[in-house]
């Protein structure tokens, strides 16, 4: 899954971001209403950790906060 992100010296923890990105988009290409509300527990749940080489943290929270907007 190629991620629009910048890669930062210290930012989220990539594979666990491009997980719950893939759950979340996955959930927005269907007319699921399960599937959305679930998505949209997995974003509110979601704790990310901080890694060294990982996603910058304000793009994830934006992107974050814009995945729940549609939901």
């Amino acid at each position: 899954m190629e991620l629009p992100f910048v890669v930062a010296l210290r930012g989220y923890d990539m594979r666990q971001v491009e997980s719950l990105f893939a759950e979340v988009d996955g959930a927005l290409a269907t007319d699921s209403a399960v599937a959305r509300a679930a998505a949209r527990d997995a974003l509110r749940a979601a704790t990310l950790r901080r890694r060294l080489r990982g996603y910058d943290v304000r793009q994830v929270d934006a992107a974050i906060d814009e995945r729940l907007r549609a939901l």
